[in-house]
């Protein structure tokens, strides 16, 4: 038997597809546009630090130890996250060999499966234009976009938890295929605990259950609570979890209660006031929080259906769905951005069935004011460019500089381009404009992370230079990308990072050097050649101790390579 909430849902997506249609072409142009903007630049840049390495150093020890249960980076056990990213990005390396677009392929892909789940469950909320509308929505939100082109967690787990939670409402009001959809759900979150954890399940079954308290209808949990389901994720999450607990005794106090109940209760790093997430939100969201300030009487309408309950079970859900994950998260004492990302999604369902409104009632003075918002926006792009020389770092501003002037030149062009789309009364060529607008920026904006902190050439210039016995030495700040671009473990002298937990495992005396003094005399040991990467301001106090001279062989930004030999003999 079909619940209330399907019945709710079948008239409204009935009276959305009533009152528009998405052209089929029209739809094309913009799945299209999508694809390229999301996998046309993954491979232009180098990973940035600290992250991209480190999440592509780990597969790739993963498959020169042969170890894919132990996660190791720097050749030392490294049990912050769990393995399922790193499984996937060394099944990619092996495939297709080592790359940057390689390595971000994944999260891109994560990305695109959000998106397609959105306009899934946009479509069976609000009908097929709110379902099309909220895919391109999301699909053009920088937030999302910019973290879909990064090698980091956040988006797998994002795109897994999207489809577990669609997976739900799919089975909540689809009674025909409601047992396949709730294995889909079962399946999506264990995948998402091998992803980053327990908080996928926990954030998931939370979610569920307020919607189903607040909707009425706990009877749901009778099939919610599927015996197959919970058997497959049980099957699915937990082998990898028994097996590195088996192996290093030592993972579950560090995993479970250092990684997760410390960081939410007593974090030592990234503590943020509650109000953290706010201007993520509303300007990770940007152009779209525009428009709707442009609308105040559908968001007051909005607000006070909700507060009054008299809003449907799809609405209900999906600020159920957001609410959740931002309280959690602002309660967190740990916060850093990437968090928020799984709120998007719902937020992009109720963007799309707010353009849908709009769109279907002809609000004209609603997109007018939004575009000439952006109009404005653009200007002030331009103006930045213009005086960016007097504040950007000059290292920096022949990245930044091309990036201002296009993205600016590009959001002034849509802005305009709507405008007379508008006087036409072409109001879904003009949301189709905003968005393929949208994407085209985001993609000349990315080209901005040139400026990010990035160490290939320094990698590179050691692959090709050093001997198999040739030690590699990083001083006082571990270099994610030295290990992962020259295919050798490092030792570390001084600080020791997020490899601490890792170095006091075993034996690690080796690797990890505690004072200058080891340094000065392993750099003097005749016939022991010597990489050593340091900062330009922290090799002036050494030169007088390290006998030989060091020699530089390559440079990059900050940081130099200094060798103890003469480098004209290398290759001999």
């Amino acid at each position: 038997m079909v619940s209330a909430a399907a019945t709710i849902h079948s008239g409204s997506a009935a009276q959305g597809s009533a009152a528009l249609r998405v052209p089929a072409s029209l739809g094309c142009v913009v799945a299209v546009a999508i694809l390229l903007a999301y996998f046309c630049t993954l491979g232009a840049f180098a990973l940035a630090e600290p992250d991209e390495p480190r999440y592509a150093e780990i597969p790739r020890e993963m498959i020169a130890s042969g170890d894919w249960v132990t996660p190791r980076l720097n050749a030392v056990k490294y049990f912050e996250k769990p393995p399922l990213v790193y499984w996937l990005t060394a099944i990619n390396f092996e495939l297709f060999g080592m790359s940057e677009f390689v390595a971000r392929l994944w999260p891109a892909m994560f990305a695109v499966i959000g998106i397609g789940m959105v306009g899934v469950l946009g479509r069976s909320m609000f009908g097929p234009w709110s379902g099309y509308a909220a895919a391109a929505v999301l699909a053009a939100t920088p937030l999302y976009f910019g973290f879909s082109q990064i090698l980091i967690l956040d988006m797998p787990l994002t795109g897994l938890m999207t489809v577990a939670l669609g997976a739900f409402w799919l089975a909540y009001t689809n009674g025909r295929w409601r047992t396949p959809w709730v294995w889909v759900l079962y399946v999506a979150t264990a995948l998402a605990v091998l992803t980053k954890g327990p908080v996928a399940p926990l954030l998931i079954g939370a979610i569920i259950a307020a919607f189903l308290v607040l909707d009425r209808d706990l009877r749901a949990l009778r099939w919610v609570l599927d015996p197959v389901g919970i058997g497959l994720f049980f099957l699915i999450a937990t082998p990898w979890f028994i097996l590195v607990s088996h192996r290093n005794p030592e993972f579950v106090d560090f995993f479970v209660i250092k990684q997760h109940v410390n960081r939410f209760l007593k974090p030592d790093e990234h503590q943020e006031p509650l109000w953290f997430f706010v201007p993520i939100v509303v300007g990770g969201m940007l152009p779209w929080t525009v428009y709707a300030l442009f609308a105040p009487r559908l968001l007051a309408r909005f607000i006070g259906r909700l507060v009054r309950r008299r809003t449907s079970a799809p609405t209900l859900y999906c600020v159920i769905w957001a609410t959740i994950i931002f309280t959690f998260f602002s309660l967190s004492g740990s916060k850093l951005a990437t968090y928020i990302l799984p709120m998007f999604c719902p937020l992009a369902i109720l963007a799309g069935r707010f353009f849908e409104r709009v769109v279907g009632t002809g609000r004209t003075d609603v997109l007018r004011r939004g575009t000439l918002t952006l109009l404005g926006l653009a200007l002030v792009m331009l103006l930045g460019a213009a005086i960016s020389r007097e504040v950007v770092d000059a290292r920096q501003i022949d990245v930044i500089l091309p990036a201002l002037y296009a993205g600016g030149l590009l959001l002034g062009a849509t802005a305009l381009v709507a405008v007379v789309l508008l006087r036409r009364r072409r109001l879904q060529a003009c949301f189709a404009t905003l968005v393929l607008g949208m994407l085209a920026l985001q993609v000349v904006a990315i080209s901005g992370r040139g400026v990010a902190a990035e160490y290939r050439p320094l990698g590179l210039a050691i692959r090709a230079q050093a001997r198999p016995d040739d030690e590699v030495i990083t001083y006082r700040h571990y270099v994610q990308a030295i290990p992962f671009y020259s295919h050798r473990r490092t030792v570390m002298v001084g600080g020791r990072g997020e490899l601490d937990f890792g170095s006091r495992q075993g034996d690690q005396s080796a690797f990890f050097w505690d004072t200058d003094a080891q340094l000065i005399d392993a750099w003097r040991t005749p016939g022991r050649r010597m990489f050593l990467i340091i900062n330009r301001v922290e090799l002036e106090p050494l030169l007088n101790l390290l006998q030989p001279a060091p020699r530089q062989v390559a440079a990059h930004g900050k940081k130099v390579i200094v060798v103890n030999f003469n480098p004209d003999e290398r290759s001999r």
